[in-house]
């Protein structure tokens, strides 16, 4: 662009050179044509068809013209024998167009004091050569600048374009969760460098606050333990060696309740913290999606039977290996069905599906619940959330947010969709990005 922008600037400037110059070669003819013509008026007219002829005889390069007419028309002296048409008598030089003569020639017609009529020209065959000239210079030059301009931009370019491509690689990591990377910075301290540098500081805050928030809970969750066990420990003892009974029998069973509710919790963030943690690559290994699948049925056939719910399969045979921690998988695809039993009413399905598509092979849990509303679908994602369908079911609202950070880790996607009637829970076994 830049040198494209240069090689116009150099022929508009060679276009105002030939501009300037023909003007001012033509300023020279009139003036020339004017001279002429006054010098033969002024010898008198005894002698002026004389004149005429020695200055036409005297024109060694054939660019002079001259014509003298008596009053009738009648040519009298000079190689011009007719006037040319259209030519004003008022004695002004001004470009005309004859055949025979090169562009840009001028000449002048005036009526002598002594009434005949007087033809001067003067041929542009100078200013004809010198438009050659510059024409030929401008397409050559501005051809060449053309081509060295672009080649040099390009050269000039590819530096640039390398180190925004390593800073779109960087970004693109940071954004599929390596917290720890940061933009390049070369020694050239240039506009590009300062803007990473800014960006890096940036991703610095986000990390420093984001550590901050995550070491909150997890300490929180981990300090909170020990007198949770103790707590429930001592309620416990309390409940067998007391003899307690009616409303405060109640109670005790009730803080029991609570208090495993709270060490579900904090077990809970723990194991996210753990899985966010985690070494991405150190456990992966290639996994047959099906035999996880079946892991997960088995494990939950018992809970569906005494829920009354079916437990379907679905899982196809062809289904392709994927690069993962083959743990962690099943603990994501558990939690999934889990979730489907606990919110299907007695008598209803949940189906585990294994499909393979042309991006990867994909693991969907479909139930016929209440399902999710969808402007409620991204929320639940997030840690302690619960729809507002499901806010008097038993839970801690945090078994989906596992289940997002370990496709977090693999680079996989969920997403929650309409299974009409129920829920339909997608994860695609593909890194983000690489497909639709």
């Amino acid at each position: 662009m830049n040198g494209a922008v240069f090689a116009l600037a150099v022929v508009a400037l060679l276009g105002l050179i030939y501009w300037e110059t023909a003007g001012y070669m033509a300023r020279q003819l009139n003036q020339i044509v004017v001279e002429h013509a006054e010098a033969l008026e002024g010898g008198g007219p005894e002698h002026l068809p004389d004149r005429i002829r020695q200055a036409v005889a005297a024109d060694a390069r054939h660019i002079e013209y001259y014509g003298l007419f008596s009053q009738d028309g009648v040519w009298i002296a000079g190689n011009i024998h007719a006037l040319p048409a259209g030519l004003p008598m008022d004695g002004n030089p001004r470009q005309i167009h004859v055949h025979g003569l090169q562009p840009g020639a001028r000449a002048l017609v005036t009526q002598t004091p002594w009434g005949e009529t007087l033809f001067v020209g003067h041929d542009a065959l100078v200013l004809s050569g010198l438009r050659a000239i510059l024409i030929n210079a401008l397409a050559i030059s501005g051809a060449a600048i053309l081509l060295l301009g672009l080649a040099a931009a390009a050269a000039l370019s590819v530096p640039p374009l390398r180190r925004i491509e390593n800073l779109r690689e960087a970004s693109r990591a940071a954004l599929e969760g390596q917290i720890g990377v940061r933009l390049p910075v070369s020694r050239r301290r240039d506009e590009i460098d300062m803007l990473a540098g800014l960006a890096n500081a940036m991703m610095d805050e986000s990390e420093r606050l984001l550590w901050e928030v995550k070491s909150v809970g997890e300490n929180v969750a981990h300090d909170l333990r020990t007198p949770l066990n103790r707590l429930r420990a001592l309620l416990y003892r309390v409940r067998q060696e007391t003899r307690l009974e009616g409303a405060e029998r109640e109670m005790i069973d009730q803080a029991l309740a609570e208090t495993d509710d709270l060490l579900v919790r904090f077990r809970a963030l723990q194991r996210i913290g753990e899985i966010e943690r985690r070494d991405r690559q150190a456990f992966f290994e290639q996994v047959r999606l099906q035999q996880v699948l079946d892991d997960v049925i088995e494990l939950h056939e018992p809970l569906a039977e005494d829920r009354g719910v079916s437990l379907e399969r679905d899982i196809q045979a062809d289904v392709p290996t994927v690069s993962a921690d083959p743990t962690l998988l099943f603990e994501a695809v558990s939690n999934l069905v889990d979730n489907a039993l606990k919110f299907t009413p007695r008598g209803g399905r949940v189906r585990l599906r294994l499909v393979a598509r042309e991006q990867g092979p994909r693991i969907e849990v479909l139930d016929n619940g209440p399902g999710v509303p969808e402007g409620e679908r991204d929320a639940v994602l997030q840690r302690f959330y619960r729809a507002q369908r499901t806010r008097t079911e038993p839970g801690s609202g945090l078994g989906l947010s596992i289940v997002t950070a370990i496709a977090r880790l693999h680079h996989f996607t969920l997403s929650l969709d309409d299974a009409k009637p129920g829920l339909r829970v997608a994860l695609d076994c593909w890194p983000r990005g690489l497909g639709a």
